[in-house]
């Protein structure tokens, strides 16, 4: 299992609250006090997991299964195909002020952002992975009389598993860093919302803190998720 990545992270984070402190000239003693008080913010961190998780997950199956009905028409890719890519290279961040325009202030603005923000590079990956199918499997498939729909799911699905969870840990690494940011749209929980709070408050210390907790668990779940596809993965080769 390569793990050295997620090894390095771990590791890299002790230099980085030092670095961060001396450059806030914060003591170190309250980064520490500040991390021994974090779990008062557990409401916000589960906030941030669940939204970003909720958010990765509806983009990534909405974008497989829109590759898979795109995959059974070419025309229709190949007309859709500029706007996905235009639509990809937008930052998310462009999209703030069309959100606030359309929805106000709050959680919807932030959920359209991130979804958004997923989406569109979740299609382009996910009809790259079924290109990349054999197209024996597929022909083989039909040959023996299987309909569309058993082809979704008893050829492709087994043998992408492991390239389509490589692409869910990559859009929800994503979404982790850009809910972040999407959370000062005028949510009222959340690790970004607490970290601007922290801002206007002055508290360098829980401002720190906040940063380390959010790259510690961004490598536990990114760790968790590459075990898993590493295990479809290899299932799927057997």
């Amino acid at each position: 299992m390569r793990l050295g990545g997620s090894l390095a992270g771990f590791i890299a984070l002790p230099p980085l609250a030092l670095l961060l402190a001396v450059s806030l000239d914060v003591p170190l003693v309250n980064v520490w006090s500040a991390l021994l008080r974090l779990p008062a913010l557990l409401p916000d961190f589960f906030a941030t997991l669940a939204r970003v998780t909720l958010v990765a997950l509806g983009a990534w199956l909405a974008a497989m299964a829109f590759a898979r009905l795109l995959s059974l028409a070419p025309v229709a890719w190949s007309l859709t195909q500029p706007l996905v890519q235009f639509a990809r290279h937008v930052s998310p961040f462009a999209w703030f002020p069309f959100a606030i325009i359309w929805f106000g202030l709050g959680e919807a603005p932030a959920v359209f952002v991130l979804f958004v923000a997923l989406f569109f590079p979740a299609l382009v990956a996910a009809r790259t992975t079924l290109e990349g199918l054999p197209v024996v499997y597929i022909e083989e498939a039909r040959v023996s009389g299987a309909t569309e729909w058993q082809i979704a799911l008893r050829v492709e699905l087994p043998l992408l598993a492991g390239p389509l969870l490589g692409l869910l840990r990559v859009l929800w690494g994503l979404g982790w860093t850009a809910g972040i940011a999407v959370e000062m749209l005028g949510v009222r929980n959340g690790m970004g919302f607490r970290l601007l709070d922290f801002r206007y408050l002055q508290q360098h210390d829980n401002m720190i803190a906040t940063l380390l907790v959010m790259g510690f668990a961004g490598l536990l779940v990114d760790l968790l998720l590459r075990m898993l596809e590493e295990r479809f993965a290899a299932t799927a080769t057997q």
